[in-house]
């Protein structure tokens, strides 16, 4: 776009940070926006939403049917006053909460809903830990953690198999449908209210009160359980009152058309109180960001007309391709839109650009694009993007409230948080606190960044990868290196010694094969074997090899956080002094990607390379396997 169009504005503060900058390279960056006063209660936002806009649609469950359900917040309010008053009749208090397996519905929500405003911890996981696998390790282990008084799912038969994994004789089974259910419908709960124990038992939460206990991913071991304070998650929103959403129901009322599921700190803490707090509506979007899925989407942007849309960075390909050939879905798409937001990964510029020439068609303005960073570890927020830039793979600079230490670890700079936002320590595991934690009570994500301007910080930074080798693809999927190279040397035996697996912020994961010493020596004498730069190994019988054993590997391997979907082998051996290869022979990842770079470039270019193993154009290789 040679002409700058003006963005369409949107009144946000400029960023307004302080910095101290330590002897030692260490740099501790604030924000300068006051938080002011804090809520003690997140229930207070869908309470003042019920009071003054009872009959506004809350929650909208989008499908195929054209009557979507509607749950406004009147309807909203009184159920979850219905489950507070059972829950409480019950004996449920902060250490008898609620474990939540199903994805996101009407009764999620008033469960959430009733718990919380009233003391009563609720602790959502992913239903992976339910309906994937035998042996439900991860949902025993939660359990067994947590200790909950009640386990909710959705539909008894799809969870039938997980709950009988489990020891339930004193926990309540609460469902909607199915056959199996344990005795106790949802409705069941939804009976008389006493209102004097509800409000009395709303009135004694306080902003350390615990609200919610999310797992994180777990990409390694088992997941870690992170305590919501209703502090957290009430600073989390004043943050983006300040600077990203501010309330203004009757004149910009939101629409958020959403698939994140409520057991994600983004999806169940940020957007599911975001829009009880601006009072707005948000719709259950029953699509996803993937290929077929995310067909449902674009169905059901047509009807909602968002006023902000969030999602990751590889949906925007899918949204872009149909924008361009869909007028009406364009139409629909930028009519109420004031901004887009991504997350989970960085958008590219290319993105960037083909959104803004779509917006300028449609709108005259240009639309701008926000992002930030943060984890569950910290509510979901931590530093943000919230003025117009041209300038994308921004994680900004930090939200209000929040201190950020950014120190030099080797080659990287680490950044460390703290804030009320930001937990203080790992559901009763203080070995994991301790290991997270300084002495300065700064929060050690792992994460790494860099400065967009080193001499002007307050143009934000730039996320780095991690300080350790973990990374997401552009999907927002993690990576998990350490275990994903262990199973590959496995399967590439005995073609490879080692692997380096690249793939961040792209769309698929790419290798780097470090093939064995045999097979190094049997490649020397023959110099067509390797490519014209020296770099890559070009044999028939070797990519044949590969390309053989990475197929059986991922037939056996289909998530796109385990799946290979490019692969080259390298020539040159590893280096000692770039710091490629320890003294203990152990790979360091990083060095290897950066200064191999042009590797990466080439393993994931579009043009034809006879040295690269594309599972993505159905190559079929001819050659002799002799290793």
């Amino acid at each position: 776009m040679s002409v700058k169009i003006p963005f369409s504005k949107l009144n946000r503060p400029a960023p307004d940070i302080s910095v101290v900058k330590n002897t030692d390279g260490t740099c501790v960056i604030t924000s300068n926006i006051d938080l002011g006063d804090i809520d003690t209660n997140i229930a207070s936002y869908w309470r003042r939403s019920a009071a003054e806009y009872p009959d506004r649609a809350f929650l909208v469950k989008c499908g195929p049917d054209r009557d979507w359900p509607e749950l406004t917040y009147a309807e909203a309010k009184h159920q979850a006053d219905q489950v507070s008053n059972w829950l409480l009749a019950k004996g449920y208090g902060p250490d008898k909460p609620v474990m939540i397996l199903s994805a996101n519905s009407f009764a999620h929500a008033a469960l959430t809903m009733g718990a919380i405003q009233v003391g009563i911890p609720v602790t959502p996981v992913s239903p992976s830990y339910s309906l994937m696998g035998t042996d439900f390790t991860k949902l025993k282990y939660a359990v067994e953690l947590t200790e909950p008084g009640m386990i909710f799912a959705e539909d008894g038969d799809l969870y039938s198999k997980a709950l009988d994994a489990l020891g339930t004789e004193n926990i309540d089974i609460v469902t909607v449908s199915g056959s199996s259910h344990g005795g106790l419908r949802f409705d069941a709960l939804l009976g008389d209210i006493d209102e004097k124990a509800v409000e009395t038992a709303y009135a004694a939460v306080t902003g350390e009160s615990l609200a919610k206990i999310l797992f994180t991913s777990g990409s390694t071991g088992m997941p870690k359980a992170v305590p919501n304070t209703q502090l957290m998650l009430c600073s989390a929103q004043k943050t983006l009152e300040l600077i990203s959403e501010p309330r203004d129901p009757e004149n910009e009322p939101i629409r958020v058309l959403d698939w994140l599921p409520w057991h994600h700190t983004y999806g169940g803490t940020v957007n599911f109180f975001g829009i009880a707090r601006v009072t707005g509506t948000l719709f259950i979007d029953d699509g996803k960001p993937v290929p077929g899925l995310f067909n449902r989407t674009i169905e059901n942007l047509k009807r909602v007309s968002p006023s902000r849309f969030s999602t990751v960075p590889a949906a925007y390909s899918f949204l872009a391709d149909q924008l361009e050939q869909d007028e009406e879905l364009a139409v629909a798409f930028f009519r109420n839109l004031k901004i887009c937001q991504y997350g989970g990964a960085a958008l590219s510029q290319e993105m960037f650009e083909r959104m803004q020439l779509l917006a300028v068609k449609y709108t005259g303005l240009r639309i701008p694009f926000g992002t930030g960073w943060g984890a569950t570890e910290t509510t979901g927020t931590g530093t943000a993007v919230y003025w117009e830039t041209e300038k994308v793979g921004l994680i900004g600079v930090p939200t209000p409230g929040i201190s950020i230490k950014v120190m030099p670890v080797g080659e990287k700079l680490e950044i460390r948080i703290k804030g009320p936002n930001v937990h203080k320590g790992y559901y009763k595991r203080p070995d994991l606190t301790a290991q997270y934690f300084d002495e300065e009570g700064y929060y050690c994500i792992g994460d790494a960044v860099k400065w967009e301007d080193p001499a002007r910080l307050e143009t934000g930074m730039i996320f780095d990868g991690r300080v350790a080798e973990d990374f997401k693809l552009a999907n927002g999927t993690w990576v998990s290196t350490g275990s994903l190279r262990l199973s590959l040397i496995d399967a590439l035996d005995p073609v490879a010694r080692d692997v380096v697996i690249a793939g961040h912020d792209r769309d698929e994961i790419g290798i780097l094969i470090l093939p064995t010493e045999a097979v190094q020596r049997q490649l020397v004498a023959d110099p067509s074997a390797r490519s014209l730069d020296n770099k890559t190994i070009l044999a028939p019988n070797m990519i044949e090899a590969v390309q053989q054993r990475l197929s059986r590997y991922n037939q056996l391997n289909t998530s796109p956080s385990r799946r290979i979907g490019k692969a080259l082998i390298m020539a040159e051996p590893l280096s000692v002094d770039k710091n490629e290869i320890t003294d203990k022979q152990y790979i360091n990842q990083g060095a290897v990607l950066a200064n191999r770079a042009d590797l990466v470039v080439r393993l994931f270019s579009n043009s034809e390379n006879a040295d690269i193993v594309d599972f993505n154009k159905n190559k079929h290789m001819k050659g002799v396997v002799n290793v």
